[in-house]
């Protein structure tokens, strides 16, 4: 009887320790999950959101300002102001930047998402650690370092977000050719073509324009 109540300890002491250590987890996991859901993320995806789509609100109403006075400058000098060409080119101008604000939306949205993905990939590393032992104390504070280093990843990504070029092609896709059209009688196009390859208000930053 001896050895056989020796072996309901073992099993006793066991089943304590393993519920020690399930507790732990608990208790990590429970600790992770406060620091996650709380601190205002939610108010700061809002704000990646905001401040991504203000930059790029931006950069459209830049691009746009440059389109717009190219398209001027470039109807002046082949003499096609106040004609059908100039009422066409401005809607085109209007239709991207419609465009690039729809697209800036969108940019502004997938930054958000981004960083709310970063957190729940973060999450789901730092609780598969609590299933390996972490404590209490140690899963609190690596998650509220992983949400750190999740918010400066998302504010330096904001420069990177953008909505591209507009009105890259313009010159050559649409005004080029609805120019060439208007000045066909005059037989002028190599001027527009020199003064037209520097139509391109982006092509610093996001391509070369093509001829």
């Amino acid at each position: 009887m001896g050895g056989g109540g020796g072996g309901d300890g073992g099993a006793g002491a066991a089943r304590q320790q393993e519920d020690d250590r399930q507790a732990r987890i608990r208790a990590a996991t429970d600790a992770i999950n406060q620091t996650f859901n709380g601190g205002g993320r939610e108010s700061l995806y809002a704000d990646q959101r905001n401040a991504v789509f203000d930059l790029n609100r931006q950069d459209v109403d830049r691009q746009a300002t440059e389109a717009e006075r190219f398209n001027r400058f470039g109807l002046a000098r082949t003499g096609l102001m106040g004609g059908s060409v100039q009422v066409d080119s401005l809607a085109d101008i209007n239709r991207r930047t419609n465009e690039g604000l729809m697209r800036a939306g969108g940019v502004a949205d997938q930054a958000a998402a981004d960083l709310r993905t970063a957190d729940e990939q973060a999450r789901a590393n730092l609780i598969g650690l609590a299933q390996s032992g972490i404590d209490t104390g140690t899963a609190a504070s690596q998650s509220l370092n992983a949400l750190r280093v999740n918010s400066a990843n998302a504010s330096s990504a904001r420069a990177g977000a953008t909505v591209g070029g507009l009105f890259n092609d313009m010159a050559q896709a649409y005004l080029m050719n609805q120019m060439n059209t208007g000045r066909a009688a005059a037989g002028s196009g190599t001027n527009q073509q020199q003064w037209f390859g520097v139509s391109n208000p982006r092509a610093g930053n996001s391509g070369t324009v093509t001829r």
